[in-house]
């Protein structure tokens, strides 16, 4: 995120940046900032922050850098941009670096959602355990 955050400051693109460290009363305000400044085109956000609370349905386009281990962490990140008032597509996109642990983190989180919409479909899977 700093680094992201440099790149952003040296080509003077409007951003907002929204971490652990920012307290709800800042983070309220950048949201506020990031939804109603037309200059402010950037949010760079945590995962754990973006998936609470937030509505950021200015965004055109939603890249992740970063991955968690859980689906629905995941899912409620991406719900921050597709929220009531959205009026426009929304992309979402996961940047993914080959041979490094996205590899084994993105594996997991798609086998995690393979299992949990398989079972709030109520379809009957096998699992693959051994037994």
């Amino acid at each position: 995120m700093d680094k992201l955050e440099e790149k952003l400051k040296k080509s003077k693109t409007g951003f907002v940046r929204i971490d652990g460290k920012v307290s709800d009363k800042n983070r309220h305000e950048r949201v506020q900032q990031f939804q109603s400044d037309k200059d402010v085109r950037v949010a760079i956000l945590s995962i754990t922050a973006a998936s609470q609370g937030l509505t950021l349905t200015a965004a055109s386009s939603v890249v992740f850098a970063e991955l968690t281990w859980t689906p629905s962490i995941m899912n409620q990140a991406e719900d921050r941009a597709h929220r009531i008032g959205q009026k426009n597509s929304v992309n979402i996109y996961y940047m993914h670096g080959r041979q490094t642990l996205d590899d084994l983190i993105f594996a997991l989180l798609n086998q995690k959602s393979l299992v949990t919409t398989d079972i709030t479909d109520g379809r009957r899977i096998s699992l693959g355990i051994n037994k």
